[in-house]
């Protein structure tokens, strides 16, 4: 089904102002929700929008679209003071012959938010007067039939952008384009040629640069302008060389072509750069305990302590000296880069992390008798523990000065989510409740929003049961239960968390055996390494989910 198989037929267009909690239908209380193809489409004028889904926190970028489905509720709220929704309130038909029958919502995922570019929204919307009333109640019909056509012009740019992560005719091609942009991450100083990468992908050169681009969102000609710029960088903050001498180390073959991308790039001639860095190094951040930490730009020598921070270190490029791994390096995914990295405990230990002489501290799990010390170490900034995975990963990127590669990660996050919810458009259906379940020896816990429960109800579209959602609105992360209680917490579908050498011997195991009775066919059981919230398991989750699904269930 596609969208021009559809008619639309807009009921309410509104736009207002987010300056407190509010419900879904606040300013519109006349509309009957009640009905079954009623979806209301919100798109986040500003920056700064939190939308609870079922009472699931998403947070909203200028241009973000997101498509409600009847059956789901939402409310929103803002810090700040001025954000605006626009809200699309309308019904869906299908068109056979000359008859229109009623469907839930266009062929889109609802609960997900679809990143458009906020130009493009913005010259749709339009800047009439009119639009600006943030109570459009009474539109004329010519105003309503300008609003549908603009709602369903907005309904295709989402179906385009579903459609994108697509291009890549299968994954080893995707993988192969990986191949290449890691090449040159590794090998910018060399003389390297489109063709060259081309070749190396298995492509021609006009099919590898339109997929280069789609994956990276830049050419690779200037993708590897802008390595070489960022390496140029750091050697003009951190020594003394002749510009023709790093010009040359980075890539650049004459000195004064050099200078002219280094300027086109950052506004700076190299010199120019190098004076301000070496003028202004340091920044002021607050923390979580509201203290001002003043910390230096570009810092690479990190020491991290909890298991909210070192995923996402490492997916912007940073590996930290030291981190709390003694727990974690049996247990997560990517067990694999810790290898150079020192243990510093579970919590925070001073005396293992001055040995190591940091610049910086990121930490979450610390001891509060520790803290003054840890201060004296190095600049120590304490994490706030309420952060969801795109609030933490922002927040330590603006810390580090990886913006960029925050933003590129949870783009290509947000196109795999679509691309995996499409594949399993027949596995599942968006609004089953769900509950996830982990078994550590002989005890059992129900998992609030934290870990797998993370991916399944802020990512796939399913919603807590109704007594996960009271842990959820409590703010526990998880509850210890008894055998007796399981039922009391199943949904629709429930996953069950448990360690490899208990997976071997589920049929032994009268836990899961009870957990699997509670919904037959719909009960899967999962390695618990995938129960951490970090970006590269939350990543690599994406690409297991089908096999998941897929696999037969108990």
């Amino acid at each position: 089904m596609n969208l021009a198989s559809l008619y639309i037929r807009l009921q309410h267009y509104d736009r207002f102002q987010v300056d407190q909690m509010m419900p879904a239908i606040s300013h519109n209380e006349e509309i009957n929700y009640n009905e079954t193809n009623l979806c209301t489409l919100l798109i986040a004028h500003s920056h700064g929008i939190r939308l609870y889904i079922d009472k699931i926190a998403i947070d909203l970028q200028q241009g973000s679209c997101i498509l409600i489905s009847p059956v789901q509720s939402y409310t929103v709220e803002s810090s700040n003071k001025e954000a605006q929704l626009v809200r699309f309130t309308f019904e869906t038909f299908k068109v056979e012959g000359m008859t229109l029958n009623p469907i839930a919502h266009p062929p889109l995922l609802c609960g997900y938010p679809y990143r458009l570019l906020f130009s493009q929204v913005k010259r749709v919307l339009g800047n009439e007067a009119w639009m600006r009333n943030p109570f459009c109640s009474s539109l004329s019909a010519l105003e309503m039939a300008m609003m549908q056509s603009r709602l369903q012009l907005i309904l295709s740019m989402m179906t385009q952008l579903d459609q994108q992560p697509a291009h890549f005719q299968n994954e080893e091609k995707l993988k192969m384009i990986q191949k290449t942009v890691q090449y040159m991450e590794q090998h910018y100083d060399e003389d390297l040629t489109v063709e060259q990468l081309a070749n190396m992908a298995g492509m021609v050169r006009w099919q590898y640069s339109q997929q280069f681009k789609i994956l990276t969102g830049k050419k690779p000609t200037d993708y590897l302008a802008h390595l070489r710029i960022n390496q140029a960088k750091e050697l003009l903050c951190n020594s003394a060389e002749p510009l023709r001498k790093i010009s040359r180390q980075i890539g650049f073959k004459d000195e004064s072509y050099f200078s002219r991308c280094f300027h086109k790039l950052t506004g700076n001639t190299p010199r120019e750069y190098a004076n301000i860095h070496l003028h202004n190094q340091q920044k002021t951040v607050v923390d979580s305990l509201g203290r001002e930490i003043h910390v230096p730009k570009d810092a690479t020598r990190i020491v991290t302590a909890g298991t909210d921070t070192l995923g996402e270190l490492l997916v912007l490029g940073i590996s930290p000296l030291g981190a709390a791994i003694s727990i974690m390096k049996n247990q997560v995914i990517y067990h694999n880069k810790l290898r150079n990295i020192h243990n510093i405990g579970y919590w925070a230990d001073p005396e293992k992390i001055s040995e190591l002489q940091p610049e910086l501290l990121l930490v979450s799990n610390y001891r509060a008798q520790d803290l003054q010390e840890l201060d004296a170490i190095a600049p120590t900034v304490i994490l706030n523990s309420k952060f969801r995975l795109f609030e933490r990963l922002r927040y330590i990127a603006k810390l580090v000065e990886r913006s960029k590669e925050a933003e590129k990660w949870i783009t290509t996050y947000e196109d795999k989510v679509r691309l995996v919810r499409r594949e399993l458009a027949d596995a599942y259906v968006t609004g089953e409740t769900a509950t996830v379940y982990l078994k550590l020896g002989e005890k059992l816990y129900i998992m609030g929003q934290n870990g797998l429960a993370a991916s399944l109800y802020e990512s796939l579209g399913f919603r807590p049961s109704a007594k996960v959602m009271h842990l959820i609105e409590q703010k526990q992360a998880w509850i210890e239960i008894q055998q007796h209680q399981m039922n009391h917490y199943a949904g629709d579908r429930n996953f069950i968390l448990a360690a490899p050498q208990e997976l071997q011997t589920v049929a032994h195991c009268p836990q899961i055996a009870a957990l699997t009775e509670l919904t037959l066919g719909k009960t899967h059981i999962i390695d618990y390494t995938w129960n951490y919230d970090d970006p590269i398991t939350r990543g690599r989750l994406l690409e297991v989910l089908p096999y998941i699904f897929k696999k037969k269930t108990m």
